[in-house]
């Protein structure tokens, strides 16, 4: 069993969920805007992780509508893409899991960029077509996000850096 699925009550769940929105609802700008890791993303596809029949695909459809809503993107986009996040990390699961959070992160940054590559394919076949490569920024940046977040986890449950899981 994880050190995340040991942990994971609905309130803190529900907590991690709505810090990754409020962190979302961030006035960004310039850079900083274009480097955002997707937190909600990162939040969701981490308790699918952690806890899979708790979060899923239901969870990540509704956070999506809600990403489309706080950004002002196609309805559906964020959702899709989320949803698409949701099922590479429940097929991956058990391998996922095998891994330091380091070498984690760096498994889940093509899943980060299918999602991300999903969101961008979805706006673009709707009504507006990318302003350029930047949208996929994100994608790194999330990637740095989910290994800190799996770091800490790891720290804090008392497992050291080398340590098996």
């Amino acid at each position: 069993m994880s050190v995340a699925a040991q942990t994971g009550s609905w309130r803190r769940i529900l907590g991690g969920l709505v810090v990754a929105v409020l962190l979302e609802q961030l006035p960004w700008s310039g850079w900083a805007l274009a480097l955002r890791p997707d937190f909600v993303l990162v939040g969701v596809l981490f308790w699918v992780l952690h806890q899979p029949a708790r979060v899923g695909f239901g969870v990540a459809f509704s956070l999506g509508l809600l990403a489309d809503f706080q950004d002002g993107a196609v309805f559906g986009q964020h959702a899709i893409a989320y949803a698409i996040g949701v099922y590479l990390v429940l097929f991956l699961r058990l391998r996922l899991l095998q891994f330091d959070p380091l070498r984690q992160a760096a498994q889940l940054f093509p899943i980060l960029l299918t999602v991300q590559s999903a969101a961008l394919l979805v706006g673009w076949l709707a009504v507006n077509p990318p302003a350029g490569l930047l949208i996929l920024l994100p994608a790194l940046s999330s990637t740095v996000l989910w290994y800190l977040i799996a770091l800490f986890v790891r720290l804090w449950h008392g497992k050291g850096l080398r340590d098996g899981t």
